[in-house]
């Protein structure tokens, strides 16, 4: 029901900026995967956040980076487009993030990572630190910069976790946020993150864009 009946904002905001990373299909770029190990609906999230973000917070097209299935490099280059976005506006602009995929912490470390669809469970260090992100994303002045993460990161979550064949759980270490930052997540730091099979969609992406769509986005 989510997919229906979007509000629309007919007012462009030309300041506000959004990335949307939906990671989904994991087995693909790794053979030692099955897709057992993907995160289901991951990309239906990221297509329907971006109308949302469009049509009703008022972004422009040309303001959304969108992206399915993402490798290391492309989340690093996206990022960092995102984050050169809020240095030309010296200030003024307003950052979006939304992740759904699967996050998982290092062993050693527990610091929790963003997964990239060409990493694996084994080293989870390959993927984009949350911390270094939060920093990134906090580098230049903002109006407001808000995270929105459909992820977990204790190893399993999604539809079965990345570590799942080994049974792994790590209860990853907190991060300290700084900066104009807001962070909304799906779990906190030893629960997963679910789909929920019956709306097709991630059960934090299907209750956050019913909120939004129940208030017009307030």
């Amino acid at each position: 029901d989510v997919d229906r009946n979007i509000p629309v904002l007919k007012k462009r905001n030309e300041q506000r900026f959004a990335l949307i990373i939906g990671n989904e299909k994991y087995a693909s770029s790794n053979p030692g995967l099955n897709p057992t190990q993907d995160v289901p609906y991951a990309e239906a999230d990221a297509f329907m956040v971006r109308q949302y973000f469009e049509k009703m917070w008022g972004i422009p097209e040309e303001n959304i980076i969108l992206e399915t299935n993402a490798t290391k490099v492309t989340m690093e280059r996206v990022l960092s487009q995102l984050s050169n976005f809020a240095a030309a506006m010296d200030g003024e602009a307003e950052l979006i993030f939304y992740y759904s995929g699967h996050g998982l912490p290092s062993e050693a470390t527990k610091e929790p990572f963003l997964i990239p669809v060409d990493v694996d469970g084994n080293d989870p260090e390959l993927g984009l630190s949350l911390e270094e992100v939060y920093e990134q994303l906090g580098s230049s002045p903002t109006r407001r910069t808000t995270v929105f993460l459909d992820a977990c990161f204790t190893g399993g979550g999604g539809n079965v976790g990345l570590f799942a064949s080994r049974g792994v759980r790590v209860r990853p270490k907190s991060g300290v946020l700084s900066g104009n930052l807001v962070v909304f997540s799906a779990s906190t730091a030893d629960q997963s993150s679910l789909p929920y099979h019956n709306e097709r969609h991630g059960m934090f992406t299907y209750h956050l864009l019913k909120k939004l769509q129940e208030t017009k986005g307030n």
